[in-house]
């Protein structure tokens, strides 16, 4: 596995060197970016607990590595783009979170570190978040607050996914399906937010109406309001499916974010 990581990360740095060496994200797109690394903690938790028990290993074993060294890339640009002092010191935490978390999570995967591998990613998911609310405080754009929620919503369906697995895993699962139950009222909460916001264009609001009518069916057996479980086939799908969803609208967020900064920024201070 470690010899994909170093494979995949070569490719990166080679085709970054050129299209990316000295390219400068925006406040909005580096929120997004920020907002990512939030989500892949959670996704490589998800992956690694998948290969300690044996399922779907070798998917799980390349997503793990895909993940890692887009992790790697996003904090390539971060560390580019980022120019505020609070920003660079969060920044400097995650990466340093990062470091310990990668050696752990690519390492050989044993199902009695489940507990571990939780505790770890939930760190490196606090020092990212950390990160996105320090870069959204510079913003002048009031929407650059939805590419955050929008973006947390990323997050939240990779932790369902992981939560659920490491329930399975003979270790703290009652606990874990506590968490799952927090989980999941929160992304109920964040997309109620999200379909109300006034900044929304139609197109979004569509979009968040498709993620809704699909969240809607699920939501009572990730909740614990309605008890039973799901075959870990029918947890893959719905929550990478919620996953692409939000993406795709974090995005339509960023953009339209970015149209409000570069207006704000014509906007001079009255003396």
């Amino acid at each position: 596995m470690k010899t994909k990581l170093i494979q995949l990360l070569i490719l990166l740095f080679v085709s970054t060197a050129w299209s990316a060496q000295g390219q400068q994200l925006n406040v909005s797109e580096s929120i997004n970016k920020a907002g990512l690394q939030r989500m892949l903690s959670q996704r490589m938790a998800k992956n690694y607990i998948l290969v300690s028990q044996d399922i779907g290993t070798e998917a799980a074993r390349n997503e793990l590595d895909e993940s890692a060294a887009i992790f790697e890339e996003n904090i390539f640009h971060l560390n580019a783009s980022i120019k505020d002092n609070k920003s660079k010191q969060a920044l400097k935490k995650l990466k340093n979170n990062w470091y310990a978390f990668r050696s752990f999570a690519l390492s050989k995967a044993d199902k009695e570190k489940t507990e571990q591998i939780v505790k770890r990613s939930t760190e490196l998911l606090k020092s990212a978040h950390a990160l996105v609310l320090s870069i959204e405080y510079t913003s002048r754009a009031n929407s650059d607050h939805l590419v955050n929620l929008s973006g947390r919503q990323r997050m939240l369906s990779q932790r369902l996914a992981m939560l659920y697995y490491a329930s399975n895993s003979g270790y703290k699962e009652k606990i874990y399906k506590q968490e799952m139950h927090k989980t999941a009222r929160q992304f109920t909460q964040a997309l109620d937010k999200l379909i109300a916001a006034r900044e929304n264009t139609p197109q979004i609001n569509e979009a968040l109406d498709e993620v809704a009518n699909q969240w809607r069916f699920y939501q009572t057996k990730f909740d614990g309001t309605n008890e039973g479980n799901f075959s870990p086939k029918t947890i893959k799908v719905v929550t990478e499916s919620l996953l692409k969803e939000m993406n795709s609208i974090t995005k339509m967020y960023e953009v339209q974010s970015t149209k409000e900064n570069n207006y704000a920024s014509w906007i001079k201070p009255a003396n």
